[in-house]
């Protein structure tokens, strides 16, 4: 019987995608979102008593080769929600808001660099988890990521934040202004 298959290497293709700087990041933010509005109510009690609200922060630094960090204070995720969310095109649970195909944040990720991390911890629980991804290394066959935790954090806290390096674009201009545009009207 044949089967479709896909290969890891896949992943470079992402670099290729016409894809602007603006709606790349767009998927991020769109994750981000999408964790709050599923655990709203949680979070909401969460946020107020911490004197805070849904915070998602973009920092782009340019030296060397480059830095590109999306941070939020969302729900967070557990470490089995992170083995799906590493999953390319496995949708999640909840593929009826932004986040649908179970692509978006992999395909941007390759987009933006070829380093790229996440790390992560779930509101209530007490273990940071951090999961690495080299897209050349990946792309050429080796599937098995660097993870590492923290454990014994404070139940308190929750946040994931995308750290990506060796950057294969480096916003600039025309671009770092249509960014600063697009991203805060809610598209």
């Amino acid at each position: 019987m044949m089967k479709l298959e896909l290969g890891l290497d896949v992943l470079r293709s992402y670099k290729r995608l016409p894809y602007t700087a603006w709606h790349a990041l767009a998927e991020f933010v769109d994750n981000s979102t999408q964790s709050y509005f599923n655990n709203k109510d949680e979070l909401d009690k969460i946020l107020e008593s911490e004197g805070a609200c849904l915070e998602v922060n973009i920092v782009y630094e340019k030296d060397g080769t480059g830095l590109l960090r999306i941070s939020d204070n969302a729900m967070g995720m557990s470490y089995d929600e992170l083995v799906s969310a590493m999953h390319v095109g496995l949708p999640p649970v909840n593929a009826n808001g932004r986040s649908r195909y179970g692509l978006g944040m992999k395909m941007a990720a390759c987009w933006y660099g070829n380093n790229w991390k996440i790390v992560t911890k779930k509101l209530s629980e007490t273990t940071e988890y951090t999961v690495s991804v080299d897209v050349e290394s990946a792309a050429d066959g080796d599937d098995e990521l660097r993870e590492s935790k923290v454990e014994d954090l404070s139940p308190d806290t929750h946040y994931t934040r995308i750290e990506i390096t060796n950057l294969n674009r480096h916003p600039q201009g025309r671009t770092l202004s249509k960014i600063k545009e697009f991203l805060p009207s809610g598209h």
